[in-house]
């Protein structure tokens, strides 16, 4: 097994030790994400990465039912240059399965395995599983737009039960919030295999970089964002916040 297999390897073996109680209840509750780093460098052509990933994985991915897919370049941000896929799963299981394709035999299969033997046109990847927010169980797909900016935010939280409180304030409040504020909620996942345990991680989007001053600016005003903001519920929830700026390629289901 080489390195870029062992982490999916290594994934599927967790998933696939836990209780048949536990999978089930899992894959019953709402959807999950991948979220998927490429890292490239300047000195990369990164062309056949696109063309992998557009030409070969998304149709494959499509043909299995997988999606919304996501793909985006970083902005500004840490990371930079990076092709970040957002990959929405039904269940774990489905995650598994299409994880693991890349050791199949078929044409897919095979393409990827003549992609990845090739001189790699990036670094490294790594890759984070969420689970989706009770109350955003899915990701929103806007009506496309070109130019459309993207803000990929991720919050730490000190202990589990720090970010439990905090996806709580996002369910019950948050993420209307943002809404009445003009801002697209793409998705809100709860980080369940990643690095830097507990967060999590939701994406944004706006029209440009006005629009989403005005709606932060809005979002600071709030009433409501006021009123919960000093709630004892909901208090000292965040460590650390980690954003990106994203643009979606021009074969991305989201933009």
């Amino acid at each position: 097994m080489n390195r870029r297999q062992f982490g999916t390897a290594s994934m599927a073996a967790a998933l696939g030790a836990s209780s048949t109680s536990l999978t089930e209840a899992a894959d019953s509750a709402a959807s999950y994400y991948e979220v998927r780093r490429y890292q490239l460098r300047n000195d990369f052509d990164a062309s056949p990465l696109h063309n992998f990933v557009e030409n070969d994985f998304i149709p494959a991915m499509k043909s299995r039912g997988v999606g919304p897919i996501g793909c985006f370049g970083i902005s500004t941000g840490r990371h930079s240059p990076s092709l970040i896929l957002l990959i929405q799963y039904k269940s774990l299981s489905e995650f598994v399965t299409n994880t693991e394709l890349a050791g199949k035999s078929d044409s897919f299969s095979a393409k990827w395995k003549a992609f990845e033997t090739k001189p790699l046109p990036y670094v490294r990847y790594d890759s984070s599983l969420l689970k989706a927010f009770a109350n955003h169980p899915g990701i929103e797909v806007p009506k496309a737009k070109d130019g459309r900016l993207f803000e990929l935010r991720t919050y730490e939280s000190k202990n589990a039960v720090a970010s439990a409180a905090k996806i709580d304030m996002f369910n019950v409040e948050e993420i209307k919030i943002f809404r009445d504020c003009g801002m697209a909620t793409i998705f809100f996942g709860e980080g369940v295999f990643a690095n830097r345990l507990p967060h999590l991680t939701y994406m944004l989007a706006f029209d440009d970089m006005a629009h989403r001053t005005a709606a932060w600016d809005k979002f600071r005003a709030n009433d409501d964002w006021n009123r919960i903001k000093g709630d004892p519920r909901w208090l000292d929830t965040v460590s650390v916040i980690d954003s990106s700026f994203l643009r979606a390629t021009q074969y991305s289901e989201i933009r």
